[in-house]
């Protein structure tokens, strides 16, 4: 019994090429704002990256579109890594379990019997306003990006969002992971629209390496936040 091929699972997933893969893409790219954790985010990214690859079969050859989408496998498994390595999540050494807990308990709002989180309802709202204005700039003939077919709206709607969402996710926090995701958003909006425009294999190469060294960035910068406090504690402990 022969398994099915990469191909042949393609084909069988052909049904979301075009308009339907570029939707997916933006709720991913959404899911990576609006995700609480950071194992939810990076599936998400991981998501993003997979379902882009059937936007990049309208442009490239199934065997170039396929190194888009194990490209940002990769960088989702650099990123899980870390984040593993680190112990991501757990309150940072220089800060309180008491002075979390008073923090969280001021930064909610109360609808009836629940608490919300504030900075949630923050970025739902930025994001809903943003999302509409990305809509609204893909439908407009005189905002469609130069280079794209004006056949494909939906490339253009892809690359705004894509664009947008990163640098909203980038400004929203000061977390190295979180933000570092917000910035692969952004790439990924940029790699699209300059793949769009050229589909040279020097292009694709150096945009897959422009990927992983930016994960491998993010990866110092979240090893780095995670080690400054230990560090600054025992300054501190031998100028004592």
């Amino acid at each position: 019994m022969n398994l099915p091929s990469l191909f042949d699972w393609l084909n069988r997933l052909d049904f979301l090429r075009g308009s339907p893969a570029a939707y997916l893409v933006v709720l991913g790219a959404v899911a990576v704002v609006l995700a609480w954790d950071w194992r939810l985010k990076l599936l998400a990214l991981a998501a993003q990256y997979m379902v882009g690859g059937f936007l990049y079969l309208d442009m490239l050859e199934p065997r170039l579109a396929n190194v888009k989408a194990l490209t940002g496998l990769f960088v989702c498994l650099i990123l899980y890594i870390t984040a593993r390595q680190v112990s991501w999540g757990r309150l940072p050494e220089d800060v309180l379990p008491e002075e979390a807990a008073q923090l969280g308990q001021a930064r909610q709002v109360q609808a009836g019997p629940f608490g919300l989180p504030m900075t949630f309802m923050i970025r739902l709202f930025l994001t809903a306003v943003l999302l509409l204005l990305v809509w609204l700039a893909a439908a407009r003939p005189s905002l469609q990006l130069p280079g794209l077919s004006a056949a494909a709206p939906h490339l253009t709607l892809a690359v705004y969002a894509l664009i947008g969402l990163g640098l909203l996710s980038l400004a929203l926090t000061t977390e190295p992971l979180s933000a570092g995701m917000g910035v692969l958003l952004f790439l990924a909006g940029v790699e699209l629209y300059f793949s769009a425009r050229d589909q040279s294999v020097t292009l694709l190469m150096l945009l897959a390496g422009l990927n992983l060294l930016t994960a491998v960035a993010i990866s110092y910068l979240t090893q780095a936040r995670n080690t400054l406090p230990a560090v600054l504690n025992d300054r501190a402990g031998a100028t004592e």
